[in-house]
């Protein structure tokens, strides 16, 4: 009974592809539906187990829910469904390669001469230290 609700839901939210993206996740309908809490949390739990990416915009909406439990599990499921799909999350998204931190040293660049006239009256360690300790 709950599958044939899911692919019913599924076929509504595929022919409003206009909507907004977290409004395209199959479980957005279920989730309003749903009165109490318990049931919710399920639901979410439910998402990890047959979501797809879609579901990703919809969980992002419900990290900022009201309630904390709801807005907690939207973030631990979130992160589980983007590991599962092999998706890249946000933060990794911004996160240098690891090939760049050593690119001063591969091509020899030093930092530049610090100018006297501006000081912030912060002391950076690297600019301190000679090419040979680096």
């Amino acid at each position: 009974m709950k599958w044939k609700c899911i692919e019913r839901c599924s076929k509504t939210a595929m022919a409003n592809s206009d909507l907004p993206k977290y409004l395209q996740s199959i479980f957005y309908p279920l989730f309003q539906h749903a009165k109490d809490l318990e049931c919710q949390l399920m639901l979410m739990d439910e998402m990890l187990e047959v979501g797809d990416k879609k579901e990703i915009p919809f969980l992002a909406e419900l990290e900022s829910h009201e309630n904390p439990k709801i807005s907690n599990k939207a973030f631990e499921i979130k992160t589980a469904l983007q590991s599962k799909l092999g998706l890249i999350t946000d933060t990794e998204r911004r996160r240098l390669p690891m090939n760049l931190c050593f690119i001063y040293d591969e091509f020899n660049i030093r930092p530049s001469k610090v100018d006297k006239d501006l000081d912030f009256e912060i002391e950076l360690d690297i600019l301190n230290t000679k090419p040979d300790e680096m």
